[in-house]
């Protein structure tokens, strides 16, 4: 869904770490999309909606939390 985001850099160490930062976040977005999917199954439009609020909300935070468990 973001490949190709970051374009062609010139930079070897840059792409390292612009790919790993694009592959954390494109990890939590699976788990938002997950979330959220098992919070539509009985669809009410406030509960949709606030899984969406707090799905935006905590994503870098989640994709932070990603990163720093591949690091280690």
């Amino acid at each position: 869904m973001l490949d190709g985001y970051f374009g062609v850099s010139s930079s070897s160490e840059n792409t390292t770490e612009r790919r790993k930062r694009l592959l954390a976040v494109q990890a939590a977005v699976e788990i938002v999309k997950a979330s959220v999917s098992a919070s539509s199954e009985h669809p009410r439009s406030d509960r949709v909606e606030d899984s969406l609020k707090g799905a935006a909300d905590k994503i870098e935070y989640l994709a932070d939390a990603i990163q720093k468990a591949l690091d280690k």
